[in-house]
């Protein structure tokens, strides 16, 4: 007699977890089950499926639509839930401990407190899921792409990271440790963090992007200051006379309001810059963005230059206890290029 598995859901999970005893481990086979379809609570508005301790262990779930639903306290360990649609479903507390959830979607899902220990969820797509809690330990994360995902508070750990990319993920207090970013007929190498994966990857394997990182280092010039219409044609000289250099040179503009994430950016640029040159004439934002720049980047020489017959601000000096910063040098507009030269021999002279 053909067991009706859909039949005994439906009496409520005390009734199928006590059958689920009786199985002696026959596998349930639930395979393109729409829950929704088959598994409606009238008691709420949609009449979408709502569950509460379930024991969906040791099951073939291959296919299901598990969409829209809500999911308390059950456990799916050991099941096979590949191909499913799971977008938008809600799981809290729930175990996947040694589950197969390849190729499923999981985009949109909640998957709170939840535990994927031995778990394989390759390929899976995940845009703006939220994994707020949950455990990943030795668990399989291979080719998938993390789109503005939750990970605040999770813990990572030994978990295979290969062919994986994070774009604007939360990862909020959440401990990472041994992540595996190669594959299998690779040498293994671990890192801790998901959101660097990817790049530490490229950047071992693809020589290519060690050239670029390469060039940008020693060619990228970062010009800092002020951007209104006449000191503006200054710095355009300034750059445009580095390009003879074959520099590239990086102006930013500082006279908008400045920023945390703007900040953050120039410091960063900055880092990869061979050197800074920063304009002190009619300061605005520069003291500002100096003080957040020097002390962060002590191994980045700053030539600070000022208009003929300008003073800098009074507190420019203190930042001579730092070795990067070079002595303030006088131009007129006229003389760009002689500016640039000097800067520019100063900076070779270094590097002999």
């Amino acid at each position: 007699m053909e067991i009706d598995y859909i039949e005994n859901i439906r009496k409520g999970s005390i009734i199928w977890n006590e059958f689920r005893k009786t199985e002696n481990g026959i596998r349930p086979v639930l395979r393109d089950v729409d829950f929704v379809k088959e598994f409606p609570n009238p008691e709420n508005y949609y009449s979408l499926p709502e569950m509460d301790e379930y024991d969906f262990s040791n099951c073939d779930l291959h296919g299901c639509s598990l969409r829209n639903g809500t999911f308390n306290n059950c456990k799916f360990d050991n099941s096979r839930i590949n191909w499913a649609d799971l977008v938008d479903a809600y799981f809290y507390q729930c175990t996947f401990i040694n589950v197969s959830m390849r190729v499923s979607k999981i985009g949109s899902g909640h998957f709170i407190n939840c535990n994927f220990t031995n778990a394989d969820l390759s390929y899976c797509s995940a845009e703006e899921t939220d994994f707020t809690g949950s455990i990943f330990e030795n668990t399989y994360l291979e080719y998938i792409r993390f789109v503005k995902c939750n990970f605040t508070e999770t813990r990572i750990d030994s978990c295979f990271f290969y062919g994986t990319s994070t774009w604007d993920i939360i990862a909020d207090k959440s401990i990472q440790n041994n992540i595996i970013i190669t594959n299998e007929t690779e040498n293994i190498i671990t890192v801790d963090n998901i959101e660097l994966a990817q790049f530490i990857y490229l950047l071992i394997n693809n020589a290519k992007l060690r050239d670029v990182i390469d060039t940008i280092t020693s060619k990228v010039v970062l010009i800092l200051g002020n951007f209104s219409n006449d000191r503006k044609v200054v710095l355009d000289k300034i750059r445009d006379e580095l390009r003879k250099f074959n520099y590239i040179p990086i102006l930013f503009d500082f006279n908008k309001p400045s920023t945390r994430n703007l900040t953050e950016t120039v410091i960063t640029i900055g880092s990869m810059s061979k050197y800074i040159i920063a304009d002190l004439s009619s300061p605005r934002s520069i003291p500002q963005e100096l003080a957040s720049i020097i002390p962060r980047l002590q191994s980045v020489n700053v030539y600070p230059i000022i208009l003929k017959n300008e003073r800098p601000y009074s507190m420019f000096n203190d930042f001579y206890s730092y070795r990067s910063v070079k002595n303030i040098i006088e131009y007129i507009p006229e003389e760009i290029s002689h500016l640039v030269n000097a800067i520019v021999e100063d900076d070779r002279r270094e590097n002999v």
